[in-house]
């Protein structure tokens, strides 16, 4: 799983555009989730968590391949998150592309 401090550094920018959602960044031919948001991914689908970063500031990171999107985000939502989507373009740049929202009571924040 790839891991660096620029990764992370743009995974809390988007984190903060995407204000209560689970924010899902594409990184190559894998989605990662990182921080809390991998917690809550992992306790509802099972997905593996890895540490990664400096020994005294670990950080939380879980990836799954790109194939699997709709199935990840459709647990998610089923479980009423919220879930923003974050693609890699041409030049490695990272942005939200696609914000899948709960509507209702079922939504969590």
């Amino acid at each position: 799983m790839v891991f660096s401090e620029k990764l992370h550094f743009r995974y809390r920018e988007l984190k903060k555009e995407a204000e209560g959602c689970v924010l899902v960044m594409q990184v190559g031919a894998f989605m990662h989730v990182m921080d809390e948001d991998a917690k809550q991914v992992s306790g509802l689908t099972g997905l593996k968590l890895k540490m990664a970063g400096d020994v005294d500031s670990p950080v939380v990171v879980g990836g799954f391949p790109k194939s699997g999107l709709d199935q990840y985000v459709g647990k998610l939502v089923r479980s009423g998150y919220s879930v923003a989507i974050a693609t890699q373009g041409e030049g490695k740049e990272r942005r939200v592309v696609e914000v899948v929202r709960v509507v209702g009571s079922a939504k969590r924040e």
